[in-house]
């Protein structure tokens, strides 16, 4: 298992490794990292009753949380295998960790500091990939600020750019800890949802919507008013993670054209236009 660690930085592919290994010498349910400071939340598997967690520090400094669980307990000499298991991914892990956190000036949107274009088609297509393999839902929300030129033009581009900053502000204080959110370009941004439903996803869209337009509400009087229209889509068995994107997108702009402000689902706005044929 060591030499197998050895042949990657990247973190998913490295836990994916060690995971699949840890599974096949002390059966589990799943497993999860997570890493703050970095925003790494990664979950292998699923869930059960009984959880072992362990926080992974080499030579004082601290890598991350590693937990997993089952249904039964774990026994003394199956800890033990883990703790020797672990004991093996501690410098792979940090150079992993090390890798990730020298490519994410390159992978974040200076203005914003979320992640960027390149970043979200890099993650959508792991996180597609790991849903297909854990057989667990996507789904991904597609997010525009309407009349952004119009807010660009009557108040500036400097107004713009921090009504930018505080619409990622607000979308990053109403999703979740494992939620990634990235700046697709312009005024449009991309929220990727791992193991979530599309009813999920539209009820996280829907409180994106609300925490947006009331946190505008106080600034600069009311002259400006800041709404989002965002679309929802959940991936589809055949489908691509760009085939995943464009519904989103399509869902956005179905958003638009119903009058702005409101979240449009991929199958709903699918079954209306279905609907709307002769």
């Amino acid at each position: 298992m060591v030499l197998a660690l050895q042949t990657t930085l990247d973190i998913d592919q490295l836990l994916n490794l060690f995971s699949t290994h840890l599974k096949s010498v002390v059966p589990h349910a799943g497993s999860s990292f997570c890493n703050e400071r970095l925003g790494i939340e990664l979950s292998l598997g699923g869930h059960g009753r009984h959880v072992c967690a362990y926080n992974l520090e080499l030579e004082n400094e601290f890598l991350g949380e590693w937990r997993m669980s089952r249904n039964r307990r774990f026994t003394e000499p199956e800890l033990a295998h883990v703790e020797a298991l672990l004991c093996r991914l501690l410098y792979p892990l940090r150079n992993g960790l090390k890798y990730r956190e020298a490519l994410s000036y390159a992978h974040t949107d200076q203005l914003t500091q979320t992640g960027n274009r390149t970043a979200l088609l890099d993650s959508l297509k792991r996180e597609f990939d790991l849903a297909h393999r854990y057989q667990t839902p996507l789904s991904i929300i597609l997010l525009d600020v309407d009349h952004f030129k119009s807010i660009n033009d009557s108040f500036g581009h400097d107004i713009g750019d921090a009504v930018l900053r505080a619409v990622a502000r607000a979308i990053k204080d109403s999703v979740r800890r494992s939620d990634i959110l990235f700046r697709y370009g312009g005024e449009e941004f991309v929220i990727v949802l791992a193991n979530t439903s599309r009813d999920g996803a539209a009820n996280l869209a829907e409180r994106v919507r609300v925490m947006v337009e009331t946190s505008f509400r106080a600034l600069r009087g009311s002259d400006l008013c800041v709404t989002l229209s965002l679309g929802v889509a959940m991936m589809l068995p055949g489908e691509t993670h760009l085939d995943l994107l464009r519904r989103a997108d399509h869902a956005m702009y179905q958003a638009k054209h119903g009058g702005r402000n409101r979240v449009v689902a991929a199958a709903a706005a699918a079954a209306a236009a279905e609907s709307e044929l002769p």
